[in-house]
């Protein structure tokens, strides 16, 4: 009895994930061990440093490494997927799903000969195969289940992230799916209860820095002037400021889309970060979504949160800019109680950027989740 083909199409993809998972969990091990203060484990974690030699973090070639990448980092690689596609199996043999009229061996053979032909169709290409490409700004990733060169660029740029090699994985259930090193982050409403608990947050980061820009200090309504030499000094801009006042529109929409003007046309960027796209973080609301059930001050709070959507949806297909839009739900603050804190909430945030997220729902009404189809797809680009 033969096998239907979706039970075929299922195992091929369970036995090709399986080898790229095993290969990913040593490719983070050594990188780990590279970093090691033991020189016994320093030396197996050149086994895989010469990749990076090979293709640099200017993701340039290096011919003077390409046997290095042929003869040693290549075979480790096929090693792991047919060690990982085999261990595989045996998951699959344990639940009897081998067995006579399920699945034939025939479908392990034929993976273990195309992870095979994979690598050789590599050595031919001389290790240029289609994941290593070479950019002067890495282009945003759009992809959200298998690996691409543009997301496999941002290992090469930061290889200490960006772990996953075909299926997202690994970064997903580890959090190695992002990179604040080095950067320079600026915040506003650092005083308020969020941005308080981010800044805690990314202070156990390897950020450059961490700058404040305060209302009624570096800026007004009225006046930017003095929020260009920090915003010019910024890789990742997090707009935590509002308010619930009738400034609300002010606050919450004009006073962020003439913050982030500012920072794409005064922007300078550093060497070490010329590869690497700026980002913008905004702390939106679940009342983009959720109705004001009649209360005059939450109204005006809503119609202000909405009026930036637009924007919001347009910065968030900008290709010069990374936008991460954070939904959160009410947390314990100056502007109103509620059941979880700030702290929550920024940790619950981290939590989805160090999986690479770019819609970011901080919730636990579920109200987030639902507003996500509201901003895709139903919200109008300027």
């Amino acid at each position: 009895m033969r096998s239907p083909p979706l039970i075929w199409i299922l195992s091929c993809l369970w036995l090709l994930l399986c080898g790229t998972f095993l290969f990913d969990v040593i490719h983070y091990i050594l990188h780990k061990f590279s970093k090691s203060s033991s020189r016994f484990l320093r030396q197996i974690g050149k086994l895989h440093s010469v990749h990076h030699f090979y293709f640099n973090n200017r993701l340039q070639f290096n011919n003077r490494y390409i046997w290095h990448n042929i003869c040693i980092e290549l075979p480790l690689e096929l090693g792991c997927q047919l060690l990982g596609t085999w261990q595989g199996w045996l998951v699959l043999k344990h639940f009897f799903l081998t067995d006579p009229g399920v699945l034939s061996e025939k479908v392990l053979y034929g993976v273990l000969i195309a992870e095979v032909a994979r690598t050789l169709v590599v050595v031919a290409l001389s290790g240029r195969d289609s994941n290593h490409k070479t950019y002067s700004i890495v282009p945003k990733n759009l992809n959200w289940l298998t690996v691409g060169p543009e997301y496999h660029a941002l290992h090469h740029v930061d290889p200490a992230s960006y772990m996953s090699s075909s299926f997202y994985l690994f970064d997903w259930l580890f959090g190695t799916g992002y990179t604040l090193r080095s950067r320079r982050v600026t915040i506003t409403g650092a005083s308020g209860a969020f941005g308080q608990a981010i800044k805690k947050e990314l202070q156990a980061e390897s950020v450059a820095c961490i700058q404040e820009l305060k209302f009624g200090v570096h800026w007004t309504y009225d006046n930017y002037d003095q929020v260009i030499p920090i915003i010019a000094n910024t890789d990742v801009l997090i707009l935590a400021h509002g308010s619930k006042g009738q400034d609300a529109l002010k606050a919450n929409c004009e006073s962020v889309v003439r913050l982030v003007s500012l920072f794409k046309q005064y922007r300078q960027c550093k060497p070490s970060q010329k590869m690497l796209l700026p980002e913008v973080w905004y702390i939106g609301s679940e009342a983009e979504l959720h109705p004001s059930w009649g209360i005059r001050s939450l109204q005006v709070y809503s119609q202000s949160k909405r009026s930036f959507l637009p924007y919001a949806r347009k910065l968030y297909d900008d290709d010069s800019i990374l936008y991460r839009h954070i939904v959160p739900a009410a947390f314990h603050s100056t502007m109103g109680s509620a059941i979880f804190s700030a702290t929550w909430a920024a940790r619950t945030t981290m939590w989805w950027v160090r999986r690479g997220a770019r819609y970011v729902p901080v919730t636990y009404t579920g109200i987030a989740y639902l507003n996500y189809f509201k901003f895709m797809y139903y919200i109008k680009k300027l």
